[in-house]
C-alpha cells in the first residue's frame, strides 16, 4: 500500500470490527470499486477501512490527506457510524454518501452530507471530481443535495447491461492481513468477497434494490478469473460471491465455472441462488470449479405466504434445487422468513416443519423485516409499533400483527432444535419433537 502525502479523494467504509463474537465482516467492494475508478481517471485515492480502526486514526489520516472529497459508505446497519463520521468531517471537504440505505432513501441524507449518490456510483464519484471546482452538481445524473434550502434530484443514473468498462476493484488499500487473520480466527477460511454480476430482475415484495435495480448485468468471465487470481495472491482462501443472484443466467453460470475449474486456483466460494434456473448439472459443475455451499432464498413453506412476498417459486421447486445441489456434493443453506404478512399459524407451523424436511446444512431464520424502500415497508408502514423505526433491530417485530414477537420467536427457536437434531442424523428425535411443539406453537398467541 502507497503512502500518500495527499488525496484528492479519501472513501471511507465506517464498519466496525464487533468486540465480540465472530461476524461476517468484510470489505467495500462497493468503494474498491470506486477507487479503482477514480485512479484510472487519474485522480489519487486513499480508502480508509475503518473496521479494524479506532475512530481517532481514521479523522487522524484524513486530516493528513487533506482530501477535496470525503466520500462514505453506507447500509442500514451502520448507520449511526455513518452519520456521526460525517458529522466530524463536513468542515474539512466536500462529503459524498453512497450505498445501500442512501440510494433507498436519499432525502434522509441531504442534510448530513452535501451530496448523495444514488444507484451506481464509479461514474458519478469521477463527474463529481470533474465538477469539484465549478460546483455545476446538477450536471451529474445519480445525484441528490440540498441548494438554497430546496432538494434537488439530478435525472436518474442509467444503468448498463455491460460491465466489461468496469476495471478490477482495487484492493490495495484494504487491511486483507487483518480481514485473513480475523477469518481464519474465527471462521477457518479466509474470506472476501467478489461480485460476478449486478442486479436482479424479480421483484420480490421485501427486496431491497437501491443500488442495481431490475437489469441483470454480467461481468465477462475472463475479469471475474483474473479477480480470483488477485485474491489467491492476496492469501484468501476462499471468496463470498456477493451477487443479488449468480445462478440466474444458466449459460453463463456453467460457462464461468468451466474457466474457473480450467484456472486451478486454490480457492473454494459459495454463493446466492434463486431455486429456479438451476439443476443438477450445474451445480455438479459449480462443485467442480470450487463451489462448497450454496445460499437459497426460500423465504416460507407455505405456498399462498410466498405469493405474499411475490418471490415466484413454489415449496415443491424449492425442494427440487436443494436436494439437487446436494446430490451434486455441495451444501445447502437456506434463508427463512416469518411473520410475513398473510402468515397463520398453520402456514408459520407448515413453514418451519419444511425448512427442517430438507438436506440443509445451514439454516437461517428472521423475523420479517421491512426494509425502507420496497414494498414490504409501504404495505405495513401505518401499522409501525411505537419506537424508531429506522434503527435495526435484529429478530425484533416492528409492526402490528396477529402474532406476538414471543410466538414468532419461538417458532425459530423450534425451527432451529428441528434442524440441529436433522444435522445430527437425529431424525426420529427431531420428528418427535416437531410433533409434540406443533401443538405448542398453535396455543401461544
Amino acid at each position: 500500500m502507497s503512502r500518500l502525502e495527499r488525496a484528492d479523494v479519501v472513501l471511507v467504509y465506517p464498519q466496525r470490527a464487533p468486540a465480540q463474537g465472530r461476524h461476517w465482516i468484510m470489505p467495500s467492494l462497493g468503494l474498491m470499486y470506486l477507487s479503482a475508478s477514480l485512479r484510472r481517471a487519474g485522480y489519487s485515492v486513499r480508502h480508509i477501512d475503518h473496521t479494524f480502526l479506532e475512530r481517532g486514526d481514521v479523522l487522524a489520516e484524513i486530516d493528513r490527506l487533506k482530501p477535496s472529497v470525503i466520500g462514505i459508505y453506507c447500509m442500514i446497519t451502520m448507520q449511526d457510524e455513518a452519520l456521526s463520521l460525517a458529522q466530524q468531517v463536513r468542515d474539512k471537504a466536500l462529503t459524498v454518501v453512497g450505498g445501500p440505505y442512501p440510494s433507498g432513501e436519499p432525502d434522509t441524507f441531504v442534510d448530513q452530507f452535501d451530496l448523495v449518490a444514488v444507484g451506481e456510483g464509479e461514474e458519478t464519484i469521477v463527474q463529481v471530481m470533474e465538477h469539484i471546482d465549478d460546483r455545476r452538481f446538477e450536471e451529474i445524473p445519480g445525484l441528490v443535495f440540498r441548494r438554497d434550502g430546496e432538494i434537488v434530484r439530478t435525472t436518474p443514473r442509467v444503468r448498463t447491461k455491460d460491465m466489461s468498462h468496469l476495471p478490477l476493484p482495487y484492493r490495495g488499500d484494504i487491511p486483507n492481513a487483518q480481514y485473513i487473520n480475523y477469518w481464519r480466527k474465527h471462521w477457518k477460511d479466509a474470506t472476501t468477497p467478489l461480485m460476478s454480476t449486478r442486479g436482479c430482475p424479480f421483484r420480490c415484495d421485501f427486496c431491497h434494490k437501491s443500488v442495481f435495480g431490475d437489469l441483470f448485468s454480467a461481468r465477462p468471465v475472463e475479469s471475474v478469473v483474473a479477480e480470483m487470481r488477485e485474491i489467491a495472491d492476496l492469501g484468501y482462501d476462499h471468496i463470498w460471491m456477493s451477487d443479488d443472484l449468480f445462478t440466474l443466467n444458466y449459460k453463463r453460470t456453467f460457462e464461468l465455472a468451466q474457466a474457473i475449474e480450467k484456472e486451478h486456483l486454490p480457492l473454494t466460494w459459495e454463493c446466492l441462488s434463486r431455486v429456479t434456473h438451476v439443476d443438477q448439472a450445474l451445480f455438479e459443475q459449480m462443485r467442480r470449479a470450487g463451489c462448497k455451499r450454496i445460499f437459497f432464498g426460500i423465504e416460507s413453506g407455505d405456498a399462498n405466504v410466498l405469493k405474499e412476498m411475490k418471490k415466484g417459486i413454489t415449496p415443491d421447486q424449492a425442494r427440487a434445487a436443494v436436494e439437487a445441489c446436494v446430490a451434486a456434493g455441495i451444501k445447502a443453506a437456506g434463508f427463512f422468513m416469518v411473520g410475513y404478512l398473510g402468515e397463520t399459524t398453520d402456514s408459520l407451523i407448515r413453514s418451519i416443519n419444511f425448512s427442517s424436511s430438507l438436506p440443509l446444512d445451514y439454516v437461517s431464520y428472521t423475523i420479517a423485516y421491512p426494509l425502507p424502500g420496497t414494498g414490504f415497508y409501504d404495505r405495513v408502514h401505518e401499522r409501525r409499533q411505537k419506537g424508531e423505526w429506522h434503527k435495526v433491530r435484529h429478530n425484533r417485530l416492528l409492526f402490528n400483527t396477529d402474532f406476538s414477537e414471543n410466538k414468532l420467536r419461538a417458532a425459530i427457536l423450534k425451527g432451529a432444535i428441528q434442524h440441529r437434531l436433522n444435522k445430527l442424523h437425529l431424525r426420529p428425535a427431531a420428528r418427535a419433537f416437531e410433533l409434540a411443539t406443533n401443538p405448542l406453537l398453535r396455543v401461544l398467541r
